[in-house]
């Protein structure tokens, strides 16, 4: 079966209250971490809420992180040129290069397979590598995962900002 094109994020399965929560969240820098199960929907979560942000703000975003060298990261991060979608945190120098996002104050993204979709396990895995997370208020985790009650394709959301 092929894959649904979603049109809007409510659509996806973002509830109108989380919108409203993460709307004034992403005009400023932030670390958005999207976690979940394999095939969950993270990758699309991101990349939907990525090109919302900065379609408003009209910048550039860069879906590319994991593939770039932490020199890269930290020029992109330091000029402000372009957010960061990382595609996948599997390794610790991608957390290392999230932190450079974050130290450098600027909005990026990264997506994590942490297994279960909720929020507040996710914070707690991310913590894990960036301990410094714990105590800053720029930190959003969306853990997603499809919602096997729907009755067309479509995800469960559960947001957590610090």
């Amino acid at each position: 079966m092929p894959k649904r094109i979603f049109e809007s994020l409510p659509d996806f399965g973002f509830t109108r209250q989380q919108l409203e929560i993460l709307h004034p969240r992403l005009q400023v820098p932030q670390f958005v971490y999207v976690s979940g199960p394999a095939g969950g929907g993270k990758t699309t979560a991101a990349l939907m809420l990525a090109w919302a942000y900065f379609q408003r703000v009209n910048r550039p975003f860069r879906a590319d992180g994991q593939d770039m060298t932490t020199t890269q990261v930290r020029e992109a991060a330091t000029a402000h040129t372009a957010g960061i979608l990382f595609n996948d945190m599997a390794a610790p120098q991608d957390y290392m290069k999230a932190g450079y996002c974050l130290d450098c104050r600027m909005v990026s993204f990264a997506i994590a397979f942490d297994g279960p979709a909720i929020a507040r396990q996710a914070y707690a895995y991310l913590l894990a590598y960036l301990p410094g997370l714990a105590s800053r208020d720029d930190v959003t985790v969306i853990a997603v995962e499809e919602d096997p009650e729907a009755e067309v394709e479509r995800y469960r959301v559960d947001l957590l900002t610090s």
